[in-house]
């Protein structure tokens, strides 16, 4: 895998996190989703596999900065500094520093009744990623598709890297899921769409992701 990185990615967000860090933890990433069964990926839906891969990145990012994936559950950020390592339960539920890591394999073109092991970039039409609230302002969003590789099998690889930290409470759409036992959950409008594709850190270097996430995303200096 052979990303095209943007050179000038500096995060400073309680811990140092620049391009050398995210393609080391690209390819830790994908390395480790090769290594899982095929049939996993064909029983589990893609929100679960899109937790897989962000737990996994997450997880050997915060390896290769020195920091330390949230131990809560329910914590935000989900990569914070190392000296946060003590905080009491109710201060690790919101940490003030640290790095919001949200996955999406993207919205494809109705119809097109893909399975795992397919790949979609072709057929991608929106990718958003999505918050059970609006007060997400600073965000690294992660990309994935069924990559082609192996003859038996596509799996999962990330494929775009982006980010943003002026994501501001209007870049979210309204909350659905407020009623009933569904899960609150809001998805990040054009707006916030813009911002993340123009903090591009890494993409996929094929000239069919490069030219979709190009047009998507609306990057510009790619």
């Amino acid at each position: 895998m052979t990303y095209k990185l943007n050179p000038n990615v500096i995060i400073n967000c309680g811990f140092e996190v620049n391009s050398e860090h995210i393609i080391a933890t690209l390819n830790q990433t994908n390395s480790i989703l090769a290594t899982l069964p095929d049939n996993l990926y064909r029983s589990i839906d893609y929100k679960t596999t899109s937790s897989i891969v962000g737990a996994i990145f997450c997880d050997n990012l915060a390896k290769n900065t020195g920091s330390l994936v949230n131990p809560i559950e329910k914590g935000h950020p989900d990569i914070i500094p190392i000296v946060a390592a003590n905080s009491p339960e109710e201060v690790l539920r919101n940490y003030p520093l640290g790095l919001e890591v949200k996955c999406t394999i993207g919205n494809i073109t109705q119809g097109a009744n893909l399975r795992a092991g397919q790949t979609r970039v072709n057929f991608l039409t929106s990718i958003t990623w999505q918050a059970h609230h609006r007060e997400v302002r600073e965000l690294l969003g992660l990309v994935w598709d069924f990559v082609p590789g192996l003859p038996s099998f596509n799996f999962p690889k990330i494929t775009a890297v982006f980010y943003s930290n002026q994501l501001e409470f209007d870049d979210w759409g309204n909350i659905s899921g407020t009623t009933g036992r569904n899960t609150k959950v809001t998805g990040l409008k054009k707006s916030g769409r813009l911002k993340m594709g123009q903090g591009w850190i890494a993409l996929l270097d094929e000239r069919q992701y490069i030219s979709i996430y190009q047009k998507i995303m609306e990057i510009k200096g790619s």
